[in-house]
Formats: C-alpha cells, sequence, structure tokens
C-alpha cells in the first residue's frame, strides 16, 4: 500500500505544477514575441518598399499634371487658334482674288 499524502505535500505539488506551466507560458510567450517581432519586422521593410514605391509614382504623377494642364491650356484655347488660322487663310485667298499680286510685284520691281 501507498503511504498517505499529506496536505502541505499536495500544496507543494501543485505549486510545483503551476510554477512549471507558468514557465511553459512565459517560454510560449517569448515565443510568441519573437514570431510577432520577427514578423512586424518583415512587414516594416515590405512597408518602406511600398512607401518608396508610391513616393516615386507621386513624383511621376506630379511632374504628369504640369503636362496635363498644358494639354488643357491648349484645348482651352484650340477654338481661338481655329478661327486664326481659318481667318489668316481667308483673308490670303480674298488678297489673292482681289489684287493681282504678280502685277503689284512686277509694278515694284519695274519702279526700283
Amino acid at each position: 500500500m501507498k503511504t498517505p499524502v499529506t496536505h502541505d505535500q499536495m500544496i507543494q505539488m501543485f505549486s510545483s505544477y503551476q510554477e512549471a506551466n507558468i514557465e511553459i507560458i512565459r517560454a510560449m510567450q517569448t515565443a510568441v514575441n519573437a514570431t510577432t517581432k520577427a514578423e512586424t519586422d518583415r512587414i516594416d521593410v515590405k512597408l518602406d518598399g511600398v512607401i518608396l514605391r508610391q513616393d516615386k509614382v507621386n513624383g511621376s504623377v506630379a511632374k504628369n499634371n504640369k503636362t496635363t494642364e498644358k494639354v488643357n491650356r491648349f484645348s482651352k484655347s484650340i477654338k481661338w487658334y481655329i478661327i486664326g488660322l481659318f481667318g489668316f487663310c481667308y483673308s490670303v485667298a480674298w488678297i489673292y482674288d482681289s489684287f493681282n499680286l504678280k502685277e503689284i510685284i512686277l509694278k515694284l520691281i519695274y519702279k526700283i
């Protein structure tokens, strides 16, 4: 027959069991914290890369905005360009039809 366990021995066994559990939990926390720290560091590196790429893209967009402003300014003025071109062509055609440029040039040459 086995010897009976006293109350103090049971408390001592429970205490050692609790200490072992606490040690296991601490070891697990350390492992989880180390894993979490490694994951966090890896995510930080990835985020730094993303931020650098985004900065480059933002720089290209800023350069592209200048081009867009020029194109918008030209497109707002395009009707005036077309009207001016039409007016120039019409005036050249009217002068050519109204005056004989060949005669005018010949008269100017002979006077000199």
